[in-house]
Order: C-alpha cells, then structure tokens, then sequence
C-alpha cells in the first residue's frame, strides 16, 4: 500500500505537469494569413521591386527591367543573365519569395593600378605552377636532378607558350593580316600576333587571347629532345614529367576559357533553322534543368553558360541561352586522366615513356570527343574538304600513342619503373627480402 505523503507528492506532481502542457496547449496561435510578399533584388541588395499578393488569388508579377550598362550601379565587367526564379514559375509562388539578379562572373582576378589580371592568366599560370611542383617531386624518384627540371622549366615553357600562339595564329591567319605595305601590313600583323589586339604599341589591349594547346605540346617535346641531348638525360623519363604536367595544366587552365565564358559547345538541346533564323529546341528553363539537374552541373557554372546571341558571334552564338560547357567537361576528364597517370607510374611493369603514350591516347580522344561539340573550331582546308585541326591533329596523336607504346616495349623491354622506388609492391618486396636474408 502506497504511503499518504508520497500518494500526495506524486499526485502534486502529475496535476503541475498537467496544468503545464494545458497552458501550453492553449496559448493563442497567430492569426493565420494568406498575404506573401515578392521582391526583385539586384546584385547589391537594392530592391528593384516589390509585390504583396495573396494565396488563391492570381498575382500579375512582372520582372522590373535591371540598370542597362550605362548606369553607374550596373554591375561592373558583367551583364544581366536572368533572375533566380524563371518567369514560367512566378504563377507558382505562394509565399515570400526574394527574386534575385544573376550576372556574369567577372573575368578579372585581381585590379592593381587600373591595370588587370584575368582569371585566363591565373588559372594557366597556376596549371603551370602546379606541373613544375608535381615534376620536381617525381624527378628525385627517378633521378633526374631537381636543376635540370628547374632549367628545362625555364626555357620549354615560354617557347611552349610561342608554340601554342603560333599553332593558333596559322589556323586563324586571316584575323592577324592587317593592311598592305610594310607598316600598316607586316609591322602591324606581326603587333597583332604578338598580342597587340589593335596592331599599336597599345599596352592597355595586350594579352594573348589566343592559345592552341596541340601547339604548346609539340612545341615542348621538340625542345625536350635538345635539351635532354645536351643535358645527356634519358628523355623518356623527362617525357612522362611533361605528359604529367601537361594534363593537369589543361585541367586548370580550361577554367580561364569558363570566365572569358568561351570554348564552349552548343546551344543545349540544339536549335532549328539557319544561324540567323534559329529556333531552340528546348526552352531556357529546360536547358538550366538539363544542365542543373540532368547532368548535375553547379549552379555557379550553368548560371554562367547563359550567353546571349552573338556574344562572340553568330555562329558560335546563334541565340540567348544555355550552352554547354565543354571546358568542365574536358577539365574534369583530364583530372581522371590525371589520377590513372599517378597510378601507372607506381606500376612496376610501366615502362619509362608509356605515360606519354598514355596521354597521347587519352587527351586524342577526349579532345575529339569536345571537338564535335565546340562552336568554334580551328579548321584548315585541304583537297577542297574543311577539317576541324583539332580532330586532325587528335587522330595522329592516338596514332602516335599507340606506336610508341609498342616501339618502346620492343627496344626499351628493362626500362621500367620497377627501376626506382615507390612502385606498388615495393615496399613488401624489401620486407621479403630482408626475411630471406636473415633466414641465410
């Protein structure tokens, strides 16, 4: 039997608890309410315009027109691209919704004395940066001295560099001729190819907006042949450095082309029509959901395809929409490319060259495969038939990857990198031996 004094104090306790949820429970809700509010805010956080509607009732909200780029509150080196909520949806909304302004990205990295460094130099310079670490780290393993990577470095990449603005130069050699007569034709041109855009000594329109990759790389394997010549330095073991590097530079470096909002495929889901009378297949909000959620592209990167028609020009940009961007899609191939590299180096059975038989092979297909999708080709005629120089070049470097491979397991067979440390196995092969050693 349950004593009196603890019979009181549980029920004391129960009727509190009691009283506690009831008070709770009867606490006034707020007044339910069917008003939402809208508004359109631009990049700085000004509020273009406001709409106050009410659930159930239709609520005519239109776009308000952004500051054109005359205005001095225009978003600086960028353009209006659409607003965060398509058009389509604002019948949708039934609650309080903040429409913001989309814009361009602003190709310029940093601003120092009116003068600019873009995101194209950061990110090649940073590709670059990245290769000559990754090759003075793996020629310790397989020794090459860290002063002859530093030397090659200093003198292979600036004339790489000439190479790739050569190969693009000759493929596009009717946009650099400019004029007749020894000034204002051959002084001027050559202003032009060197990266002077208007064809004066005009510092404040300088830079190298033209670079071919296959240019730079043919480049640099010639040079690499001289310069392990001279240095007397096996060149396969400095060719598969290069191929290393050069896959990972591209990986960066296709994120200046993203900014400069260039290199890029199609119109998503193609168009109908000629070039000036074009019609999209697919609507714009379809090509953002293709790309945002089909192919799970980020946001950051589908809003910037959003390029209007004629943007560089007609034939790349047949109308206002989404394109596709190719430079992710080889940048992120490339990246894959470069971890199979890291791999096959620490296979004991890979011979020294193999990796660059790797990424004539790899980078071939892969640009082939970009190729059929990009808007602005290099091309060249020849026998009356127009080929892309990509393509052509791509398909002789599959070859080329193919026969050296073979070439160089016939007359290479003990040049392997099970001739250095850090293969896979490596470690446990000296253990064994050590144990047998000690059994003896």
């Amino acid at each position: 039997m349950i004593p009196m004094n603890k019979f009181i104090k549980t029920s004391f306790i129960l009727i509190i608890v009691f009283l506690t949820f009831s008070l709770i429970g009867c606490q006034e809700e707020p007044a339910a309410t069917d008003e939402y509010t809208v508004e359109f805010v631009d990049f700085d956080g000004t509020v273009l315009e406001t709409y106050t509607c009410h659930v159930g009732v239709a609520c005519d909200i239109v776009a308000p027109t952004v500051p054109d780029q005359s205005d001095p509150n225009y978003k600086e080196n960028s353009y209006f691209l659409r607003w965060s909520v398509f058009e389509d949806d604002f019948d949708s909304i039934n609650k309080d919704t903040t429409i913001k302004a989309i814009y361009s990205l602003d190709n310029r990295f940093v601003t120092v004395f009116d003068r600019s460094i873009v995101f194209y130099s950061f990110f090649i310079i940073s590709g670059i940066t990245v290769a000559l670490l990754l090759g003075l780290k793996e020629s310790k393993r397989i020794g090459i001295n860290k002063d002859d990577i530093l030397d090659g470095f200093l003198w292979i990449v600036p004339v790489s560099i000439l190479g790739a603005r050569l190969w693009y130069v000759i493929f596009e050699w009717s946009n650099f001729i400019y004029g007749q007569g020894l000034i204002d034709g051959v002084w001027r041109s050559f202003l032009r190819v060197i990266g002077f855009r208007t064809g004066y000594l005009d510092f404040s329109n300088f830079g190298l907006s033209g670079l071919a990759i296959h240019g730079a790389f043919v480049t640099a394997v010639i040079c690499s042949y001289f310069f392990t010549k001279k240095r007397k330095i096996d060149i396969f073991k400095v060719i598969d450095i290069i191929a290393i590097g050069f896959i990972i530079a591209q990986a960066f470096g296709r994120w200046g082309n993203f900014f400069n909002q260039e290199a890029h495929g199609g119109i998503v889901g193609g168009y109908t029509g000629t070039i000036t009378n074009a019609v999209a297949n697919l609507s714009i909000k379809e090509q953002y959901d293709f790309l945002r959620y089909t192919l799970h592209i980020p946001e950051f990167i589908v809003n910037n395809m959003y390029i209007p028609r004629g943007f560089h020009s007609l034939s790349q940009e047949p109308l206002t929409g989404f394109y596709h961007p190719t430079f992710f899609y080889e940048s992120m191939i490339n990246l894959v490319g470069f971890g199979i590299m890291l791999i096959l180096r620490r296979i004991k059975k890979i011979h020294f060259g193999e990796l660059l038989s790797f990424y004539l092979i790899w980078y071939g297909g892969l640009r082939i495969f970009i190729e059929t999708m990009r808007t602005d080709p290099l091309t060249f005629d020849f026998l009356g038939i127009t080929f892309k120089s990509a393509i052509v070049t791509s398909v002789i470097m599959i070859i080329s990857g193919i026969a050296l491979s073979v070439i160089i397991r016939m007359k290479r067979k003990n040049m392997t990198y099970e001739t250095v440390p850090g293969y896979f196995g490596h470690k446990k092969e000296i253990t064994s031996d050590v144990k047998d050693e000690d059994k003896n």
